[in-house]
Order: structure tokens, then C-alpha cells, then sequence
């Protein structure tokens, strides 16, 4: 810790302007805000990462957003186009066109205009094919885009895609740069890209941080954002990161872990603040890297095996809810009436037993000669996890599962869950404003085409799932939901453990941070942030 917070001093003498409060423990100020972040970015391309957003979001901004009462409201777009204000026209061939009129005035960092030609280059470089996202879904699903004018894209879909509001909550990329070049290896914009942003990046210095610089003249306010640098410290393990809260090194940490909530409320120069978050942390199942997981009752028998309110009361402190699918409370959409797994192991064993994973004299269970063993990812550096990976692998081998764990570094794991190169894994999904679950769980969204990572291959649910994309009546969609959530209940893909509630450390003295329920994280309005004087 004392070469931590060498290190943290020599850094911020080196990048405050001219010294002043940021030098200081505790000096948050609009000179410098110093935030500690669990992992380094993969990329700062926002449709090639496969982590959240936080950095890029403060530099590439979104047609929309989602805010803090999870509504989906317009940034680069003027308004959202709706059936009602004639945005939206539902053909007669069962396809779907949405007219997106953008703000003028709206320039990239560089000056040039932000138009309609961005809009269509997005959409053509995913759709071309030698370039994969993290996900197509839905951009697959558009046809064409027309540009009429530069403030106006008309995206013709093939069918109706319910979601259509967050097709473009990532932003767009500037064709002008980007045009006629291969993006898996434009570093130039994967490390700093151009963006529409109250920041723009200054310095990626790889391992250490990414230095944040404010827009001179952002075109939502005339004016750079009151906070003149955002510096994210790349800090991978929990105490570490917390320590240099306490110490005032580290002004602002996302995403607080829950068991260091008590820690953290007796600082009085920090603020918690706390959203129910629209996500819930689970262990994912992947069927095709261990085929045992694709029997159903092999994936019913760990559920049953887990103590999750247990998990919630000890580990967790209470400061979370177990929950049993992934759409939450806080959507129109969820479903509370679904098959559960209460802490069971009388019928955990029993499920062993008819699936024929028969206990050896070790207690250990094995068919046909091979052991019921698999390793567990998770994210090393961040202690609940690491935790709550020890108890569950205490309880399955108490049913005779052998669960090994191997723990992966933040940005390390994004990329093996991306390629499916795992057994299980112990991870959250943060949602957006939509509930749309084809993406998570129809059988055609397997990476790279979406986030099955699971690797769920049924039929029927995938119908469900795709009917509520293509259902336009609101109240309609959402009972073909209620309907899904059900089946993947009863399917049982992953280990649905409970919410993710959001704690967001910030300094007692910054004004206008509210957090955010949704994945647009809690920097979703950076630019309007202030630190008030002391």
C-alpha cells in the first residue's frame, strides 16, 4: 500500500495542472477527478468491447441513452421515433423503417459534422462481415439505411425489432476517419476514438490508466465540462482500490462491493449512492464446452445446491436480493411467477442420481468412467466473487460435483467469454431499459452474433423470443416475455444467484451524479458534474 500511494502522489503531481488541490489526499476537485476502476479496457471501440462502457460512454456518445429512471431519452438524436410522431412505419411486407433525425450542430472532436453518413456507415461496416462486434443482433436484421439528408437516416428493417430505440445506444463510427479501412486493426481509433463527447482521451498508458482531457467547446453546453480531467486508475483488486478511497487518492469508485459498504458509510468525504440495478449476477452453464451441463437435470441439481439466501446474508451483507430470472423488478416486464430452486440438497442428489452420475467410494460423482468435474472462471481482485465462488464450490461438492476455480484478471475474462473457451463462469449481465432476452438465450445468438453464452439450443424458446422482437403492441411483447422468462425458469441455463444492486462511491462534494439502474453506467451525465467547494 505505501508504493501504491507513492505511486498515486507521482502520478497525480505529474498530470494535475500546475499542482493544486489534486495533489492532495482527499483533493477531488474540477481540476482532477481520479476514479478507481476494477479493469482495463479491451478496447475503447464500444462495439468491439466486452466490458462496460464507463470510459468510452464519457467520448462516443449514443443516438440515446438510458437515464436514471431507466427511460431511453434522445443524446445525438432529436427526439425518439415512435408509431405515434410518424417515426415509425410498420410496412405491409411485415418490415419496419425508423426515421432518426439527429441535432444539428452536432460535431465530432474534430470538427467535422456529425450526419446521417455516420449512421449508415455503422450499420454497413457491422453488416459487411469482416469485422465482428461484440454483438450483431439486430443490426442483422436491418437491410438498408437511406440518408435523404445529413440530420436524417431512415433504417429500413427486415422485420419489426421491438428493441429498435437502443440500436444505437453505442453511438456511431465517424466514416470520414474510418471509411475503407480494416477496423480490427485501426488502433488508432480503438485506443482514443473520435467521438461527439464532453471527453476525448489524452493518454492510454497501458497498465496503468487512461487519462480523460474535457472538450474545450461541447455542443451540449457551449462550453467544456466543469471537470477538467478524468483520470481512471486501473486498480484490479477490491482492498486496493477501497484503501485508496479511504485515502483520498482515489476520488470516485463504481460499482462498490457490497460486502465494503459498512467500511465505506463512516467516510465523510465521500457519498454512497445507492439504484437498485436492472441486473442480477449468475453462473453461466456452457453447455458446449461441458456437455454434461446440456442434461437438464445435471443444471436443476447445481441450482438446488446453492444457499443463495444464505449467500445474500453472510457474504453479501444483505445488501442484495436473490432473485430468479434475468428481466428485474424494476421492468413493466418481469415475471415473479416462475419455477424456483429452493436450497435443496435431498433433491439435488436425487437429480444426480436419475441423470446416472453415480458417488464413487471419494464421494465424488462419475458416468461412464468420467468424473463430474468442471473449473469455474470469475474475476480475480474482486473478494466477493472469490468468496462466493469458494462457498459454491463447498456446496456442489457436498452433492458430489467437483468445481474447480481459476481466477482471470477483469479484462482477460472478457475476451474468453466472448470465445466460449470455459466451463463455467461466475459474472453479471447489466441491462439496458429494454428487456429483450434474445440476445442472452435464442440459439442462434451464440458469440459472435450475440451473448449465449450459455450455448442454449431450444427451439421453442427461441420462437417465443424472437415473436416478442417482432411484436409492435407494447402490452403484447410484454406477455410474450412473461412467457420466456418462464421457459428459461424452467430450463434452468445458469445459476440465477440475485440483483446487483449499484453503489456508487462518489466525493460528498460532487454535485449531479445520480447513478443509473441500466449497462449505461453511472457516467451516463459526466458532463454535467461539479465539484462544489469544500
Amino acid at each position: 500500500m505505501r508504493r501504491a500511494a507513492v505511486a498515486g502522489l507521482t502520478l497525480f503531481a505529474a498530470i494535475a495542472c500546475g499542482g493544486g488541490d489534486a495533489t492532495r489526499a482527499g483533493g477531488a476537485s474540477n481540476d482532477l477527478l481520479v476514479v478507481g476502476y476494477d479493469r482495463e479496457p479491451d478496447t475503447m471501440n464500444r462495439y468491439a468491447t466486452h466490458i462496460l462502457e464507463d470510459i468510452e460512454s464519457c467520448v462516443v456518445e449514443g443516438l440515446v441513452t438510458n437515464d436514471a429512471q431507466m427511460r431511453v431519452v434522445p443524446v445525438l438524436a432529436s427526439e425518439i421515433p415512435t408509431i405515434d410522431n410518424g417515426g415509425v412505419v410498420l410496412r405491409p411486407d411485415g418490415g419496419m423503417d425508423v426515421t432518426w433525425k439527429l441535432r444539428p450542430g452536432v460535431t465530432w472532436h474534430d470538427g467535422t459534422p456529425h450526419t446521417s453518413a455516420d449512421v449508415k456507415f455503422t450499420v454497413d461496416a457491422i453488416n459487411k462481415g469482416d469485422w465482428k462486434p461484440e454483438s450483431v443482433d439486430g443490426f442483422d436484421r436491418i437491410s438498408s439505411v437511406e440518408t435523404p439528408d445529413p440530420l436524417t437516416a431512415v433504417v429500413h428493417y427486415k422485420e419489426v425489432y421491438a428493441p429498435y430505440q437502443l440500436q444505437f445506444v453505442r453511438g456511431t463510427l465517424p466514416r470520414h476517419v474510418l471509411e475503407g479501412r480494416d477496423l480490427n486493426s485501426a488502433n488508432d481509433y480503438n485506443r482514443a476514438p473520435l467521438g461527439t463527447g464532453p471527453y476525448r482521451v489524452k493518454e492510454w498508458k497501458t497498465g496503468e490508466y487512461i487519462l480523460l482531457e474535457a472538450v474545450p467547446t461541447y455542443w451540449r453546453t457551449q462550453r467544456a465540462p466543469k471537470i477538467r480531467q478524468l483520470l481512471f486508475r486501473f486498480l484490479t483488486n477490491t482492498t486496493t482500490r477501497i484503501n485508496l478511497l479511504k485515502s483520498g487518492e482515489v476520488h470516485l469508485v463504481a460499482l462498490v462491493p457490497w460486502d465494503k459498504v459498512r467500511e465505506l458509510s463512516p467516510v465523510p468525504t465521500i457519498r454512497l449512492n445507492k439504484v437498485v440495478g436492472n441486473g442480477y449476477e449468475h453462473v453461466t452453464l456452457n453447455q458446449r464446452h461441458f456437455p454434461a451441463f446440456a442434461d437438464v437435470r445435471v443444471r436443476q441439481a447445481l441450482a438446488h445446491a446453492v444457499d443463495r439466501n444464505l449467500l445474500v446474508k453472510t457474504i453479501l451483507d444483505g445488501q442484495v436480493e436473490v432473485v430468479n430470472g434475468p428481466i428485474q423488478p424494476l421492468s413493466p416486464a418481469y415475471e415473479p411467477n416462475v419455477t424456483t430452486y429452493a436450497y435443496d440438497t435431498t433433491k439435488a442428489n436425487a437429480l444426480l442420481d436419475a441423470a446416472g452420475w453415480t458417488r464413487g467410494a471419494n464421494g465424488m460423482r462419475s458416468r461412464n468412467g468420467a468424473p463430474l468435474a468442471f473449473t469455474l472462471i470469475t474475476q480475480s481482485g474482486f473478494a466477493i466473487r472469490e468468496n462466493v465462488s469458494q462457498t459454491l464450490q463447498q456446496s456442489l461438492k457436498a452433492i458430489g460435483v467437483d468445481m474447480q476455480i481459476r481466477l482471470l484478471d477483469g479484462t482477460s475474462i472478457s475476451s474468453v467469454w466472448f470465445k466460449g473457451d470455459f466451463d463455467a463462469m461466475l459474472h453479471w449481465w447489466q441491462m439496458g431499459a429494454d428487456p429483450e432476452l434474445t440476445l442472452f438465450f435464442a440459439r442462434d445468438r451464440m458469440p459472435p452474433a450475440g451473448r449465449n453464452i450459455n450455448y442454449l439450443d431450444d427451439a421453442a424458446l427461441t420462437s417465443v423470443l424472437y415473436e416478442s422482437d417482432r411484436t409492435a403492441d407494447v402490452a403484447a411483447r410484454i406477455t410474450l416475455l412473461k412467457r420466456a422468462q418462464q421457459q428459461i425458469a424452467a430450463l434452468v441455463p445458469e445459476i440465477v444467484l440475485y440483483n446487483t444492486a449499484k453503489i456508487d462511491a462518489v466525493p460528498a462534494t460532487l454535485k449531479g451524479f445520480t447513478g443509473n439502474p441500466t449497462n449505461a453506467g453511472p457516467f451516463w451525465n459526466v458532463h454535467e458534474w461539479e465539484i462544489l467547494p469544500k
